[in-house]
């Protein structure tokens, strides 16, 4: 897939009916994406580094984690194809990341500096809308994770992960699911054996 094939799923992801932005516009603005192919295990970006880049995934999947000062991982969050990776706060604070990005398997993406990417792209008709209905839907999934965390079983919030992230169940370690719903590898491994998985 080449960077013009790319633009073209960044545009699916972005636009809708009412929006005229096309790839042919956004050449013309002069943003030079960089394709950027990762391979499973690598980070995209590392927890206490600058991390001013955002990533549009367009093949693949990714980990949010990060680690404690004792070494131990937690996962926070997972991504798929399409998808905008990165750290908001990085990006627009000019701050170290607090959280690794990792490829899950091989991810292929285009890769742009966010400050230059969005003051060029926030004056185009449609864009803003866009990005404002892109970060409502990650403040919804935020809010209802933390809810699960208070008022669903251990149980509960395994079937909801298998039920929203069906592509991965069976791709990442058991150990990563578990972190990400709060619980130690052994619970999640009792949880599975009480389902018949």
């Amino acid at each position: 897939m080449n960077t013009h094939q790319q633009l073209e799923t960044l545009f699916a992801f972005f636009c809708h009916d009412q929006n005229p932005l096309s790839v042919a516009h956004f050449e013309r603005f002069g943003l030079q994406g960089k394709l950027k192919h990762y391979q499973k295990g690598a980070l995209l970006m590392t927890q206490g580094n600058p991390a001013p880049n955002v990533f549009f995934i367009t093949q693949g999947h990714v980990r949010y984690f990060n680690v404690s000062a004792e070494g131990k991982e937690f996962t926070q969050s997972f991504a798929s194809a399409p998808s905008i990776a990165g750290s908001t706060r990085a990006m627009t604070q000019n701050t170290p990341a607090l959280f690794n990005i990792e490829a899950l398997d091989d991810v292929i993406c285009l890769e742009f500096e966010w400050r230059r990417f969005f003051n060029t792209m926030k004056i185009q008709p449609g864009f803003l809308e866009a990005y404002t209905q892109l970060l409502e839907t990650l403040f919804i999934k935020k809010e209802e994770r933390e809810y699960a965390f208070v008022q669903h079983s251990a149980e509960q919030r395994y079937l909801d992960f298998i039920d929203r992230n069906p592509a991965l169940c069976n791709q990442v370690p058991l150990k990563m699911i578990a972190s990400h719903i709060g619980i130690t590898p052994i619970a999640l491994s009792r949880i599975r054996r009480r389902l018949g998985v």
